[in-house]
């Protein structure tokens, strides 16, 4: 966890990470008064370090944070806090701390699961009299998911894909699914409209779970309110959610994106929002440093979902302004006022006034500065171009490039001094945008040949084929006349949607697929057939306008100053298999476009890397599906 922290939580949480840190707060730490000790498992710790810092938790009191399986110094006159996942594992750890009366570490008890905890567990805890006997609270709280952003979560669950579509299947997979979502949506209080891929058996078994299990909380905890559901809680409507799986658009994480938290997760070394990252001192030398990418840095939250270019102009304007409003930075002066990126960052160097905001402005300096050295030398340029016409079937001038045209485009690519991976990468997107094209088979082949890739690489690829199922209708996203994903979706046509940032440069023409469905959603248009309905009806789109009227993300300690004002129904989109950070940028800009709160989350996140090991571990030997 971070070490640093900020003022009180305002009462009225106003994202979905907001309510999470106030639950946590208010019905976990808040449960003992005075100074105690919180305790929590591997899965609770990430959990809660994904919502609060260090020093959220400790200015409430609480002396000592520890880890449940590690030894622990006793503290047998003050409350303990067990925070922790519903196993047999947990209670024998929270037993064992028990043992005898003068070995007991701790005072009174209070015990909290992240989720419902089955009758075995009970049993094991009612073991221990001892135990029993000093436990005040005893507590299931659902919190069994990982809100890493304000409004995108998701479940820490990496092997979804393998567990779905691999060789060896897990067919309870899809029900542990089911019952995380429902965990996230009763933490919401929502029991929302359900619509869920129909091409998905999975995606239909984790629907009918999360319906169920609503169904049975609300049947078990009589004071559980949704909205939507009675009189009193009408200021919002009842959500609407779409379960899907990674099978609906296997291509839009495979792309090379140029937004910049994208492009960052994609090129450097960025681990659950730790990214590792090079800087010059004033003494000319490198110097490797680690920064935090979250919700507490305004700069990062304001222009994560932007295109590089801009967040390279945006970056400049700032150093100017901070630059030419200081005595010191003669170097602006004498060299005018259009800096280069690296120039700036040394003159901010050399401000005597090297605040914090000048350390952040520097931090991204060299961040954005790392991302384009990495797409110069990566040769991305071109590569991007390529991508961007197989994607769409069109080249920046909008002519249709198709079959040998398209073919000699590809392995153009490929004879470049291009690394293993990205021609893997390269290859991959060709496979999925074009295996379902009619007379395409043989071109395949001889992009195959042109790749030099080994029998392990291949097979990566062609795991495809488990994704995409039987050949029948093209895959490319934007070719409808060869009947493409969007028009197996949208019964022939392409969808038609507005433009966003993603389309303002050349190299952004691909259009994830969750925009369109997310539009067809919201506009209350998205097909029954391709994406059938269950649980409660949605609300009445023209009575749920007038009602919820809030500001997402207004002044607070866990997030940015942001003047969105939304309204009408809450939309949640999960997506077994990984979410990719391409569709955290559309879920954002639709809501900023739509001013309707829109929460998006997976089984786990993914970049194009990790989205390839995933692929690669659905069978070891190579598929028959070319």
């Amino acid at each position: 966890m971070a070490a640093k922290g900020g003022a009180a939580m305002e009462d009225t949480p106003k994202s979905m990470r907001e309510i999470v840190q106030k639950k946590f707060v208010d019905e976990v730490i808040g449960i003992a008064a005075g100074w105690k000790v919180l305790v929590m498992d591997e899965h609770a710790t990430r959990v809660i370090s994904a919502a609060l810092t260090m020093y959220d938790i400790m200015e409430r009191r609480v002396t000592l944070v520890e880890q449940l399986a590690k030894n622990r110094q006793p503290f047998p006159d003050m409350d303990v806090i067990y925070l922790a996942a519903p196993t047999l594992e947990s209670v024998r750890r929270i037993s064992s701390d028990f043992e005898s009366r003068a070995k007991a570490k701790y005072g009174n008890v209070h015990i909290f699961f992240i989720d419902t905890a089955p009758n075995e567990v009970f049993s094991a805890i009612q073991q221990n009299a001892l135990l029993v006997s000093k436990v005040k609270t005893f507590k299931e709280i659902s919190l069994d998911f990982i809100a890493a952003e304000n409004n995108v979560f998701h479940f820490d669950s990496s092997d979804c894909l393998e567990k779905l579509y691999g060789t060896v299947k897990d067919s309870a997979y899809p029900t542990m699914l089911g019952k995380k979502l429902a965990n996230l949506c009763i933490t919401l209080n929502e029991h929302p409209s359900i619509r869920f891929q129909g091409s998905s058996a999975y995606a239909r078994e984790i629907a009918t779970v999360l319906h169920q299990t609503i169904l049975q909380y609300k049947r078990t905890n009589a004071t559980f309110w949704t909205y939507g559901d009675d009189h009193i809680h009408h200021e919002r409507e009842r959500a609407q959610i779409l379960i899907l799986d990674r099978s609906f658009d296997c291509l839009s994480p495979l792309m090379h994106e140029y937004t910049y938290q994208a492009m960052a997760n994609d090129l450097l070394d960025v681990t659950e929002g730790v990214i590792n990252y090079k800087t010059t001192t004033n003494k000319g030398s490198e110097q490797e440093k680690q920064g935090l990418l979250n919700e507490n840095d305004e700069f990062w939250t304001e222009l994560r979902h932007s295109h590089i270019a801009k967040v390279i102009e945006v970056i400049k304007e700032r150093m100017n302004d901070i630059i030419q409003n200081n005595s010191g930075a003669a170097l602006a002066k004498k060299s005018g006022a259009d800096l280069d990126i690296t120039t700036m960052a040394a003159a901010v160097k050399k401000l005597p006034e090297y605040t914090q905001t000048m350390t952040k402005l520097g931090q991204h300096v060299a961040i954005a500065q790392q991302c384009m050295d990495a797409f110069g030398k990566q040769g991305l340029l071109d590569l991007s171009q390529t991508e961007q016409t197989i994607s769409t079937g069109l080249d920046e001038d909008g002519k249709e490039v198709k079959g040998a045209k398209l073919l000699a485009l590809v392995t153009e690519q490929l004879r470049k001094n291009m690394s293993k991976e990205l021609r893997t990468r390269l290859l991959a997107i060709y496979y999925v945008s074009q295996r379902n094209v009619p007379g395409s088979d043989e071109f395949i082949q001889q992009a195959f040949a042109a790749a030099r890739l080994s029998q392990s690489e291949i097979s990566v690829i062609s795991n495809f084929g488990r994704l995409m199922g039987p050949p029948e209708v093209t895959s490319n996203t934007q070719v409808a006349k060869a009947g493409g994903m969007m028009s197996s979706f949208f019964g022939g046509k392409a969808a038609k949607h507005a433009p966003t940032a993603e389309g303002e440069y050349a190299d952004t023409r691909h259009v994830c697929l969750l925009k369109s469905l997310l539009e067809q959603l919201m506009s209350n248009s998205l097909p029954v057939d391709k994406f059938p309905a269950m649980g409660p009806a949605p609300a009445n789109s023209s009575k749920s306008e007038a009602k919820s009227v809030r500001r997402f993300g207004a002044t607070s300690k866990f997030g940015k100053k942001d003047n969105v004002q939304l309204s009408g129904v809450r939309y949640i989109v999960f997506i077994a298999g990984g979410l990719a950070y391409p569709e955290m940028r559309v879920a954002n800009e639709l809501m900023q476009k739509e001013s309707r709160e829109v929460i998006i989350g997976g089984s786990h996140l993914i970049n194009p890397d990790t989205y390839l090991v995933d692929v690669g571990a659905l069978n070891t030997s190579r598929s028959n599906n070319l």
